[in-house]
Order: C-alpha cells, then structure tokens, then sequence
C-alpha cells in the first residue's frame, strides 16, 4: 500500500501521470475562422518578405496551427479564401504562422481578386483540392514577349504557389519587372470551386497569346513569323 494505493492501483496511476498524450484529433470538425486581412507590405519587416507577394501563399497566426494540429486535416495544407461581402474565393497554401492574432497577411494580387480592403474580414477554410494536370495561361501584357524563355521563368515562378484557382490574376516577378497572369482553365475543373493543387505534380502548361496581342500582317508571299511562339 501507499498513500491509499495498493501496488496495482499505484503502478496505474504513475503511468497515466508520466505519459503525454496526444491531442484528441476530430475527424468531422472543419477548420474555419475569420480574420482581418492586410496585404503582405504591411507585415512587420514586410520590406523583408517582399518575395511573399509573388506567390500564392498566406501568413496565418499561430493560433491558427494550434486548431489546425487538432484536426485530421491533408497535407499540403490548402486553403479556401472568401469574401462573402463580394461573393468571391479563391485558395493558397499557407506560408507561415507568425501573423498576430486575429490578422492574416495576402499578397497584394490576393487582395485585388477578392476585392479586399486592409482590414477587412476575410474568411479562411482549410480544403483539398485534386492534383492539377493542366492549366491555360494568359499574360495580361505584351512586355511578356521580352522575356527570352518564358516557360522556364513561369515554371520557377509556380513554386511559390500550392494552388491556382479558374479566374484568378496572379503576379510574378522578373528581373525586378511585374507581370500579371490571368488564370483562364484548369484541370481538372470542379465548378463548385474551379481550384486545383500544384504540389508536386506534372502540370502541362499551355499560353494563350498575351492581351494586346496580334498577328503580324506580312505583304510578301514569305510567310510571317510570329515574334510570340507559343510553346509546345
């Protein structure tokens, strides 16, 4: 016996008082919070995390992975991002969790495609989205011709992104030089959310000629050759 306990009882009580337990995980329980929202410049030491804007990705509190750890949620995590004052989503990644409490921080084309004003509330879902397969691009300028392997620089520049949504208008950084590029078809395409997941996955990318573009008009019998070749 001790303090009461006989040995059993004693030999129980010292293992449940020196094992850590896992978090109770709820299988049915949805993340889904509301936050006021601010573009990544106004983060502190946002001049220090500029790069941010050029992605697809969001800057969430730490309480936010406290809840999220306590879910049985997929991994990458992904997001489903609304504006219910405007009627429009779309979704990221998340980047990291060192947002102050109750604010989340977008980057600015983010911002603009969910019609979001710094501090207004925005509403934030954690999703799956299926693997994407393909997506049609347009650059939204013809200063998108000037660069020499635009393949190449769109593929470095979808790495900073988890997801893309039907619709959306992104922006990349070149050379010290913004270009938008609008997002006009995915695969697969689910109308419900028209998003898919670009982690790690083989993602055929086909370019729709840039806005403001047209064919050159040749009066010789030579065919023209068009200063914009599309890619295979």
């Amino acid at each position: 016996m001790f303090n009461g306990f006989d040995d059993d009882q004693y030999a129980s009580a010292s293992f449940y008082a020196n094992r850590t337990f896992a978090p109770i995980v709820n299988p049915n329980r949805q993340f889904t919070e509301c936050y006021r929202c601010f573009p990544v410049a106004m983060m502190p030491n946002g001049d220090e995390r500029e790069n941010a804007n050029y992605g697809g990705k969001i800057f969430l509190p730490q309480s936010a992975l406290e809840k999220l750890s306590q879910l049985n949620i997929s991994y990458p995590m992904l997001f489903r991002l609304i504006n219910a004052a405007q009627s429009c989503h779309t979704h990221a990644g998340v980047l990291e969790f060192v947002a102050e409490e109750g604010r989340a921080y977008l980057p600015q084309w983010m911002m603009q495609t969910l019609g979001l004003s710094p501090g207004e509330l925005l509403e934030v879902k954690n999703t799956t989205l299926s693997l994407g397969s393909f997506v049609r691009i347009q650059p939204q300028s013809t200063s998108f011709l000037d660069i020499s392997d635009p393949r190449a620089v769109l593929e470095n520049a979808l790495r900073t992104f988890s997801t893309l949504t039907l619709g959306d208008v992104i922006e990349i950084n070149y050379n010290n030089k913004v270009y938008e590029i609008k997002v006009l078809d995915v695969k697969p395409h689910f109308e419900e959310h028209g998003g898919i997941s670009i982690v790690e996955t083989d993602l055929e990318v086909d370019f729709a000629p840039p806005v403001g573009y047209t064919e050159p008009t040749s009066t010789s019998r030579t065919p023209a050759v068009s200063p914009f070749p599309l890619p295979p």
